[in-house]
């Protein structure tokens, strides 16, 4: 993958006593290779195992912090404000990336450059990783901003990234 004429993606992490996912999060993030990538991890002072496991893979993080927060959304506000990237996006602690996602991200990007936002299909999974089923069975459903308005759920957050 060249890296010339990729974006910058910022990945924030929210978590709280979320050691038993924490590591298969992090992993799906850094295993993804992508070499313009921005991690930011921000535990709310867990008192699980999540503090070994983000001192486990602080040499690849580009920041991490374990404090006491206001939760989850004080926690990807913290992020967002710290992000560089030229798109970005937040992965909770009990969801993960499959591989080549951030590659499908970077070529959607350039393919449709300004575009608000890219979201993509997700895996429902059961708490031992094992796939339940996907969340779009017949492929990506279009963007339809009236059916959006309207509630229907169709966007998955895990797999969406904002420009």
């Amino acid at each position: 993958m060249n890296a010339t004429n990729l974006p910058k993606i910022t990945v924030v992490t929210p978590s709280f006593n979320q050691g038993v996912f924490l590591e298969t999060c992090i992993r799906s993030v850094l295993d993804q290779k992508y070499p313009k990538l921005e991690y930011f991890v921000f535990d709310g002072g867990s008192t699980d195992a999540s503090v070994d496991i983000l001192k486990k893979y602080s040499s690849r993080l580009t920041f991490w912090t374990s404090e006491k927060d206001r939760g989850q959304s004080d926690a990807i506000n913290k992020g967002f404000r710290k992000a560089t990237g030229d798109i970005v996006a937040w992965l909770n602690s009990d969801d993960f990336y499959t591989p080549g996602s951030l590659a499908a991200l970077a070529e959607a990007w350039q393919s449709r450059p300004g575009a608000p936002f890219y979201y993509g299909d997700g895996v429902r999974v059961d708490e031992t990783g094992r796939e339940k089923s996907r969340f779009f069975s017949d492929g990506v459903v279009p963007f339809d901003r009236r059916s959006l308005a309207y509630g229907l759920n169709y966007i998955l957050q895990p797999a969406t990234f904002m420009d």
